[in-house]
């Protein structure tokens, strides 16, 4: 299949011996399959052995719950070990399989050889849905409350090249602050149901849905929802230059005080003690147990160079108790 419409002639009137077999091969690890397919990685699977697609058979491949068509390919070799692949997916032609043909429904959620009069509509509906646009539009669901709908985002991941113009990397940078996060901790935020204030599509076309969706990091997901002050605080605070955990850090408190009134007060802080060492440590991670200074932080920023800035920092806890609260 090529983009030019009138190389796309319609598989209706064609006899049935020039029609390719068909696989439907629906995944139900989307976020796994579509971040396969935009990365272009050897991850992206198909079934193999006798059983599995051959050469010169197309295989579908559909992701989500209502099913977006995130590959159609023509298998190149035997056994499912290599295939050329035809790009139809993408913010500006997306493909869902309920619009395909009449009866696509029955076919939600399986895998499978498809009949060859199903297959023949299934091509002809890809190319139509190819040249004119998907006909209906997808619930993105309620990310404020929940993770957004499985469709929509497994079409912002495979649709990421046309946004970036190169190939999908297992990092990306977060919509929001612009940091390099790996692409399977990233969620999916309906921009445009914050504009137009619905839960739903609101109206939007699928392209427009897909639009107001963007990938962001996990930290400032949680920051575009309603949160309390601890969680944003706990958000906004250093990322551990140690291990790189966020949301784990605590500030530390030194001087003439005890412990008990320190957590009894400020819960997400730590105590350090009565003396104060040089350098000191502002914060404590309490996921890696490291302590260190903001200085640290501004370091690591500026050389860039991937060593550890912990060296020759001052312990603060080396065994913290079971019972303290996380931020």
């Amino acid at each position: 299949m090529t983009r030019e419409n009138e190389t796309l002639p319609s598989l209706s009137a064609m006899p049935a011996w020039l029609v390719p077999s068909v696989y439907l091969h629906w995944s139900a690890e989307w976020l796994r399959e579509s971040i396969a397919i935009a990365t272009r990685s050897r991850e992206h699977s198909l079934p193999g052995g006798n059983d599995g697609p051959q050469r010169g058979d197309v295989v579908v491949t559909v992701l989500g719950d209502a099913g977006v068509v995130a590959a159609v390919e023509l298998m190149g070799a035997t056994e499912g070990e290599s295939w050329v692949t035809d790009d139809l997916f993408g913010p500006d032609r997306p493909i869902v399989w309920a619009d395909l043909f009449d009866g696509a429904d029955n076919y939600t959620g399986s895998s499978g050889w498809l009949p060859a009069e199903h297959a023949r509509l299934v091509l002809d509906g890809i190319a139509d849905q190819f040249r004119t646009g998907p006909v209906h539009t997808l619930d993105p669901g309620d990310c404020g409350t929940s993770k957004t709908a499985p469709d929509v985002h497994a079409l912002r991941i495979l649709g990421h090249r046309a946004v970036t113009g190169w190939a999908m990397r297992r990092e990306e940078r977060c919509a929001s602050c612009e940091r390099f996060v790996d692409v399977q901790q990233m969620h999916a935020h309906d921009d445009g149901a914050v504009r137009l204030g619905t839960t739903t599509a609101g109206g939007r076309t699928l392209e427009q849905v897909v639009r107001d969706v963007h990938l962001l990091c996990e930290p400032c997901h949680d920051l575009m929802h309603a949160h309390t002050v601890a969680a944003q605080r706990a958000r906004m605070r250093p990322q551990c230059p140690g291990c790189g955990a966020r949301g784990k850090t605590k500030r530390v408190v030194w001087g003439m005080t005890f412990q008990d009134d320190v957590m009894n007060a400020e819960p997400d802080v730590v105590y350090g003690g009565f003396e104060v060492p040089v350098p000191t440590p502002e914060w404590y991670c309490t996921s890696c147990h490291a302590n260190f200074a903001s200085a640290v932080i501004a370091s690591r920023a500026l050389t860039a160079t991937g060593s550890s800035p912990m060296t020759g920092a001052t312990p603060l806890v080396t065994d913290p108790p079971e019972s303290e609260p996380l931020a």
